[in-house]
Order: structure tokens, then C-alpha cells, then sequence
């Protein structure tokens, strides 16, 4: 086991700056102050934070600030400069940043970002790749590259799992419905929810009108996800696994629109960098050092890993997709309903009646939002949310009474385009 858990520093080196440049140009960082006001109105704490909500500070100004922390401590974690120190204050504002949108009543799954980053601010990975291992081997003069340690292959083995995960309770809820979900219909419905979603999108690949194709396709989903987290473990599986999760991203973000490439992107942790790069070098760390460091330098990563794969675990089995700092991913188990809530707003504009469809043009983040307050019309929750709409939006900002109406259309692109029915639900 032990030799198992062994890994090299270089390889960790390159997860560390690939999961901290992912968070560099993460789009769900830098909206965190904009959805910081939604997420103050509406306040709908997710699984594992309803303790925290009555104290926890959500505003503009906040999510600012941890930005104004985050920025430069995962530069210098990309760098590899003071990383201990970097990689702990990148990850903890991290975790602030990414929960801000999750209080919205909608749930970004961006979990594994704040895994990641947890992992490595408990790991030794700025051992190699990195200005502190340069600058200790001007000291010391150069060293070769750091020994192989468990300290550096066990939080690498955690992330592996953690993917895994992400894959297999997605791909066990599937299967909890049947072969019915790919072959019954509820694939084709989540697929149309999806469209929707999207203001109507349609992709190029119509797979929906080709007979047996998007059925044979979930066939395979069903398959493969329960599947991922074996082959990650066994080294001849994992580079055909990794290739086929990869696939996969590909195929879901062309027929369902959806975007995991900052959890793609992160898919270096599986490539044993340590064969590919120069193991000499000026940017390595001192050996001796490292074989110190193995004898307890291991410990604070597994803690974190095993409570990471404990706490994704837990949640996956549960099939809570609405949880933070834990969630189950996407499980798309269920059968769709056939019309799709959201709502419209009606207001007195310079003495004219304006009604404003919220469902055109929302992205695929806002819709969570939008079918919280319509399945679950709470007044006083709505009456804060249509103040934050009147201070971003200038047309409503002068407007006088505001009426909100939930509404209803079809998810089947055949179905024609429009409102099917609306009712009042707050004014």
C-alpha cells in the first residue's frame, strides 16, 4: 500500500499549478460579488451551511475583499512562493468566494475547485516546480529532484478518488431508475430542460431525432460513470479512463451545453509528469529534506483527503445535489416534467404596464434562482429579491408597483415557443 501511496513532487507541483491557474480564470471566482446580493435576499442555505447562514456576511463589499485575498495568494501559489502559506489563504478565501452563489437557491457545482485546493494547502507541493525550491537550492546549492514520499502521492491518490466520486453516485442514482432512464424517456426530457435552460439552443447534433441513438448513448453513461472510479485506481485502466472521461466532457458540453472544463482541465493530476519532465533543475527541492519530511509530512493530507472523500461520499450517497462545502454532482435521475416553471415580472414604467419575462436571457446558473422563488413563492423572500433587481436594473429602479407572476412553458422544443400560463404569486 505504502509503495501505492508513493508518489513525486513534480507531479504534484504540476497539480498545484494547474489547479490554482483554473481558479485564476475560473468565470464562477469573479462573479462571486455579483451574486452576493442575490444571495443576501435570498438566503437559501444549501446542505452543511444553515448553522452558518444567520452569521455568515454576504455582500458585494465581502466578496471583494476575499477576492482581493484570493487573487494573489493563488499567484503565488501558481508561482510557488511562500506556497504553505499562499496555498492556505488561497484555499480559505476560496471557499468563501465559491459559497457565495450557493445561498442564491441555486447550487454552481464548483465543489471540486475548493477540494483541490484544500488538498494541496495540506500537502508539501511546493517542493518542486516552484521560487521556494529555487531559491533553497541557491542556498544549498543544487540537490536533484526530491525523492518519491507518500507525502506527495497520497493527496494525487485523494484527488483521484475525488473524481471518481464525482462520476460514480451520478452514475448509481442513474441506475436506481433503470434501464428506463435511457431507454423510457427521462434522458430525452433532461435533454430538453437542458435546451430550455439554454433560451430554445439547439445543438448541430440532433441526436434526439435520430432513432436509438440518444438511448444507446445513455446506455453508455449508465455504464461508464459507476466505472470511473475503478479505472482511475488501476494504472493500465487509467489512461483509457481518463481518455473516455474526457469524451464524455466533450459529448455532454456539444448535446447538453454544459461546461465542466474547470474540472477537466484539472485532469494533469492523472499524468505522471515526474516521466516526462527533466528530473534535474534548478526549480527542485533539497533530498534530505524530503526524506525528513516523510516520516510525518503525509499526515495533515490524509486528514484533509479522508474527510474530502468522506464528505463527498456521504453526499453522494444521499444524492444531495444541493450542499456545500459537499454535493452530489448532476445526478439527471429523474424524469423531467414536461413544463418548466419560472417567472415574470409586471411593472408600472412611466405610467406604462411593462412585463419582463426573467426567463429570456437567464443563463444556466440564474435558473436555479428563478425556479426557488416560483416552486417555492415565500413573500418576504421575493419582496428583498425585487429590490436587488431594482437597484441592477435602471428601468426598474423608477418603476412603481411590481406584480410577480409564476409561468409555465413546454420543455419540448416541438411544443411551440411561449408562456403557456402564468399566475400571480406576489405584488
Amino acid at each position: 500500500m505504502r509503495g501505492y501511496l508513493t508518489g513525486s513532487a513534480i507531479d504534484l507541483a504540476v497539480f498545484r499549478i494547474t489547479v490554482f491557474s483554473v481558479v485564476l480564470l475560473s468565470r464562477d471566482v469573479y462573479e462571486a460579488p455579483a451574486w452576493a446580493a442575490t444571495s443576501s435576499a435570498m438566503r437559501v442555505a444549501p446542505w452543511g451551511l444553515a448553522w452558518l447562514t444567520p452569521h455568515l456576511p454576504l455582500s458585494p463589499a465581502w466578496a471583494w475583499a476575499a477576492l482581493g485575498i484570493l487573487i494573489p495568494s493563488a499567484l503565488l501559489s501558481v508561482l510557488g512562493l511562500f506556497t504553505r502559506v499562499a496555498t492556505v489563504l488561497a484555499a480559505s478565501s476560496l471557499a468563501y468566494v465559491l459559497a457565495v452563489p450557493q445561498f442564491s437557491g441555486t447550487v454552481i457545482h464548483t465543489h471540486h475547485l475548493l477540494w483541490f485546493a484544500l488538498l494541496l494547502a495540506a500537502s508539501p507541493c511546493g517542493d518542486a516546480l516552484s521560487v521556494d525550491a529555487w531559491l533553497r537550492a541557491r542556498k544549498h546549492g543544487p540537490q536533484g529532484a526530491p525523492d518519491e514520499a507518500v507525502a506527495y502521492g497520497l493527496p494525487i491518490r485523494a484527488a483521484w478518488v475525488l473524481v471518481g466520486l464525482i462520476f460514480l453516485f451520478p452514475g448509481l442514482w442513474k441506475w436506481s431508475a433503470g434501464l428506463d432512464w435511457a431507454l423510457g424517456g427521462a434522458l430525452r426530457g433532461q435533454l430538453y430542460w437542458k435546451w430550455a435552460e439554454h433560451g430554445g439552443w439547439r445543438p448541430w447534433l440532433r441526436i434526439d431525432e435520430w432513432p436509438g441513438v440518444l438511448e444507446a448513448g445513455g446506455v453508455a453513461v449508465m455504464v461508464f460513470e459507476p466505472l470511473v472510479l475503478a479505472g482511475v485506481l488501476v494504472p493500465r485502466l487509467r489512461p483509457w479512463t481518463v481518455g473516455a472521461a474526457l469524451l464524455f466532457h466533450a459529448a455532454t458540453a456539444l448535446v447538453f451545453r454544459i461546461d465542466f472544463s474547470s474540472l477537466w482541465a484539472c485532469y494533469t493530476v492523472f499524468v505522471p509528469w515526474s516521466r516526462v519532465l527533466a528530473r534535474h533543475g534548478p526549480g527542485v527541492a533539497n533530498t534530505r529534506t524530503e526524506k525528513a519530511r516523510d516520516e510525518h509530512g503525509w499526515m495533515p493530507a490524509a486528514v484533509a483527503g479522508g474527510v474530502l472523500v468522506l464528505g463527498a461520499t456521504v453526499s453522494g450517497a444521499m444524492g444531495l445535489r444541493y450542499g456545500f462545502p459537499f454535493a452530489c454532482y448532476p445526478t439527471f435521475h429523474t424524469k423531467a416534467p414536461a413544463e418548466i416553471p419560472a417567472l415574470e415580472l409586471e411593472a408600472e414604467v412611466s405610467g406604462h404596464l411593462v412585463r419582463w419575462d426573467l426567463a429570456e436571457g437567464a443563463s444556466q446558473r440564474e435558473w436555479g434562482t428563478l425556479w426557488h422563488l416560483a416552486l417555492r413563492p415565500e413573500p418576504s423572500r421575493i419582496a428583498r429579491w425585487t429590490e436587488v433587481l431594482r437597484a441592477r436594473h435602471p428601468r426598474l429602479a423608477t418603476a412603481g408597483r411590481i406584480r410577480v407572476f409564476r409561468t409555465w412553458r413546454a420543455a419540448d422544443p416541438h411544443v411551440s415557443v411561449g408562456i403557456l400560463r402564468r399566475e400571480l404569486i406576489w405584488e
